[in-house]
């Protein structure tokens, strides 16, 4: 039951956030999320959550859909480093063997749940309060920050 009002809160939320994939038919984040891992079309979803994360936070690790089973372990391994660097607090996601951590079907949906509701937060976060662009005439970012070195500097 658990398992199931879950998936119906993942389902809900990646329709809100324009979704469009295979896994929004009945039954099939059920099947994915079950594989785990081993899934391509699970992979691809959380390749999916963490491209569109990128787009509103600054994240050195990134996660790439698998094409079968045997690429499992590569992806548990970059999806670790990804949870790793955005601090997430479920310890089932980050503790334990790493090739292990994404086999069974709770993991799986904790997973999707995690990024779902980082995106979600980051969404908002860019709308009340969007990046500032540079004024003109400025100069970039580094030149900002030499500046402002050799201010400090005297």
């Amino acid at each position: 039951m658990e398992l199931e009002l879950m998936e119906n809160d993942i389902l809900e939320s990646l329709e809100d956030l324009g979704y469009k994939g295979p896994l929004l038919e009945d039954g099939a984040l059920a099947l994915a999320a079950s594989g785990g891992a081993t899934s391509p079309e699970y992979t691809k979803l959380c390749a999916w959550l963490v491209s569109e994360l990128r787009l509103f936070c600054k994240l050195e690790e990134n996660v790439q859909a698998t094409n079968s089973p045997s690429e499992a372990d590569e992806f548990q391994l970059e999806i670790s480093g990804l949870l790793g660097e955005m601090n997430c607090p479920y310890t089932t996601l980050t503790s334990g063997d790493v090739t292990k951590r994404l086999l069974n079907q709770k993991n799986c949906l904790l997973l999707l749940t995690y990024l779902i509701s980082e995106l979600e937060a980051a969404k908002m976060l860019y709308v009340n309060a969007p990046p500032q662009k540079a004024q003109e005439g400025t100069g970039s970012e580094v030149f900002q920050e030499l500046k402002g070195i050799c201010m400090a500097l005297g």
